[in-house]
């Protein structure tokens, strides 16, 4: 893959989000009409766009690709999670302060940055892996982290949501053959094909909302955008080396992985007053840091696994 269309893809990116950030500035998008947006994104055009991949033909290698996907995320984020819980234990961190640390470090933006941007670069297949990325990042979340915000019970519930129901919609879809009738496949893909310019949008709006000199004064940031676009993306890189991917497949999983920080962290923050302060800003100083990050991330997955 040529580092030129890497970048040209950064650089698409930052155009929509610099358009998001204009309209949130000239007050065309506000922040309620941002949370609908946000809404509308996760609930309805999300699950268009991985319904959208029922046209693939996976077959059996796809399958084992895509199980393997799910391990090596379920061992990424779960090893995030853990070790973030351990050492802000051991430094006796309050516990607001460690729930909001824990989902920063742990979760990256696999919806709203990784799968516009991994289909621009992987095509069709970003959509497949995403599903295992909405899998692992449902469960963990809505599990784990979701009692850490509001020091409650889990729900087992709460993972069944839209996007995770069309996942696996996809999936027995995808192993039974079956493919949307022509027509509906073109409604399905239209709709679908919307998610990249609108969580971008939405992405930049949510700059627009804050001031980013205030950002910069915030010291935790600097530690999570380490540890989120450099650190964790460097130890999945080192376990997909070993795996039996293309080389192709195993750069779109770390691309997932490399992310920064999930929006939905700030999301639940507010409703949760748990550092909100924090996650906002560190949500989008690590987003900011994306497009530097990013370019190491793909130069060295390229570099060990031979492409």
């Amino acid at each position: 893959m040529s580092m030129n269309l890497v970048l040209q893809q950064i650089l698409v990116i930052f155009c929509y989000v610099a358009v998001g950030a204009g309209a949130g500035k000239l007050g065309i998008i506000n922040p309620d009409q941002r949370k609908y947006l946000t809404k509308l994104c996760s609930s309805l055009i999300l699950p268009f766009t991985i319904l959208s991949a029922a046209s693939m033909e996976v077959g059996a290698k796809g399958f084992r690709s895509l199980g393997i996907a799910i391990g090596i995320m379920a061992l990424t984020m779960g090893g995030a999670m853990a070790g973030s819980l351990l050492l802000l234990r051991v430094f006796h961190a309050e516990d607001k302060f460690r729930a909001a640390m824990t989902s920063l470090i742990t979760f990256p933006n696999c919806t709203f940055l990784g799968l516009p941007l991994c289909q621009a670069l992987f095509g069709e297949i970003a959509v497949l892996y995403n599903c295992a990325a909405l899998i692992v990042f449902n469960v963990l979340f809505f599990t784990i982290q979701m009692p850490l915000f509001t020091g409650g019970k889990i729900n087992l519930k709460a993972i069944l949501t839209v996007p995770t129901l069309a996942t696996f919609a996809l999936l027995a879809m995808l192993a039974l053959g079956i493919h949307w009738p022509a027509p509906v496949q073109t409604v399905v893909s239209s709709i679908g094909s919307m998610i990249t310019p609108l969580s971008l949008i939405i992405i930049g709006v949510m700059l627009s909302e804050n001031d980013l000199t205030a950002i910069f004064r915030e010291k935790a940031v600097y530690l999570v955008m380490a540890l989120r676009n450099f650190l964790i993306p460097t130890l999945a890189m080192l376990v997909l080396m070993a795996m039996p991917m293309d080389a192709r497949d195993k750069l779109c999983v770390l691309v997932y992985l490399a992310c920064p920080c999930a929006t939905l962290t700030t999301i639940y923050a507010i409703q949760t007053d748990t550092r909100p302060e924090l996650c906002a800003r560190s949500v989008l100083f690590s987003t900011i840091c994306f497009a530097i990050s990013l370019p190491v991330i793909i130069a060295a997955g390229q570099l060990l696994f031979g492409m």
